[in-house]
């Protein structure tokens, strides 16, 4: 603004008092799963735009919508489907890859890895050291001394890292920046700090999606949702009444906690456990793993039958009427040397025929005949 003399600008003022809403550099420490402000609205509209638009009427939409939710709910399960059975081919023998692989969905196992894969490329130059931190330089082999160099912080009272690229705060991953600090520490396992539930596998497990548990879908005093309305209900109008006080409030706010730690003792958990017994008993199971990437050039070579094969070995040639594997009418040493071998089988009728055919023709030229006579 300064340089071109736009500093006098209200619109480009405005923007500029209002740079810490749209300028990417003010979230990196705002969690966004790696989505910027707008991509969500975005991504929303160009899925829905597939399925309605403008011109359909109240019914139509619903019925479209619907359509919209069951094939993007069908996708979900597909892809549960290959987290549970397909296990992703690892690239080292590392064991914080073998570690992730098993834990990671599928999608975001393949972004991990690749930062993996990229962080051989950096090696750890220590900057400077304090009493509660240590400062490193994360340095890449190729990059030139001009280079902006990432630093890592490292905080040794709670052993927490932090990088200044805020990969890990933004988007929910390790960096690359990261992972070269624990290779070269010799930290194998990735820590749980830096492992997200929504990343992984286990995500779903102990979210409930039907209204009624099995077996008991036909008695109303049983299913989960009219027994979370009842709790509710209670549990709202007494916080209605001792909101009113602050004795009130410390009250139930004990009471609340006393709470808590006896549901935890009555293992009220049940199905979670079981969930996840059930996820490690599959994930003990062999999976199939993904095929070797072979790049291919153009279309591939035909695959020729067994008696294809036989015949295409011994050719006949059409000049001297003999076989051979690598003998034909191009290659002949007969049609070289302009001797001919003709074959047995060859009808003396035939030659006469185009001896006539060749004279007839000859004569049409001399006695200046045209084609259209």
């Amino acid at each position: 603004m300064n340089c071109a003399d736009l500093v006098e600008n209200d619109w480009l003022s405005l923007m500029y008092e209002l740079r810490h809403k749209w300028v990417p550099a003010y979230f990196n420490l705002v969690f966004s799963a790696g989505m910027s402000s707008s991509q969500r609205s975005e991504s929303s509209h160009s899925f829905f735009k597939k399925y309605v638009c403008s011109n359909n009427s109240l019914m139509d939409f619903v019925i479209r919508f619907n359509k919209a939710l069951r094939h993007q709910r069908h996708n979900e399960l597909v892809a549960e489907h290959t987290d549970l059975n397909e296990r992703p081919k690892v690239k080292s023998n590392w064991p914080m890859e073998l570690q992730m692989v098993n834990v990671y969905t599928k999608n975001k196992w393949l972004e991990f890895q690749n930062e993996i894969s990229l962080s051989h490329g950096y090696y750890v130059q220590q900057a400077s050291i304090g009493i509660e931190f240590v400062v490193y330089n994360i340095i890449n082999f190729q990059g030139s001394s001009s280079a902006k160099h990432r630093l890592l912080t490292h905080d040794i009272q709670r052993d927490d890292i932090s990088c200044s690229c805020m990969k890990f705060q933004f988007e929910g991953i390790p960096c690359r920046h990261m992972l070269a600090f624990f290779r070269i520490n010799q930290v194998f396992h990735l820590p749980d700090q830096y492992i997200l539930k929504r990343w992984t596998k286990d995500a779903k497990i102990g979210v409930y999606y039907t209204m009624a548990e099995q077996n008991v879908v036909d008695d109303p005093e049983k299913c989960l949702m009219s027994r979370h309305t009842r709790l509710s209900c209670k549990a709202s109008a007494l916080i209605d009444v001792a909101s009113f006080s602050d004795e009130g409030t410390n009250f139930l706010t004990e009471q609340f906690d006393f709470i808590d730690s006896k549901m935890k003792e009555m293992n009220i958990n049940r199905t979670l456990r079981s969930g996840i017994q059930s996820r490690r008993s599959l994930d003990g199971a062999i999976g199939i793993i993904d095929p070797s990437e072979i790049r291919t050039k153009g279309r591939g070579k035909r695959l020729k039958s067994s008696k294809e094969k036989s015949t295409s070995r011994d050719r006949q040639c059409r000049g001297c009427g003999r076989r051979g594997v690598s003998h034909d009418k191009r290659n002949c040493p007969n049609l070289k040397d302009g001797s001919t071998v003709k074959n047995d089988n060859t009808d003396e009728n035939s030659d006469e025929e185009d001896f006539g055919s060749i004279h007839g023709s000859t004569n049409m030229w001399t006695t200046g005949m045209s084609f259209d006579d």
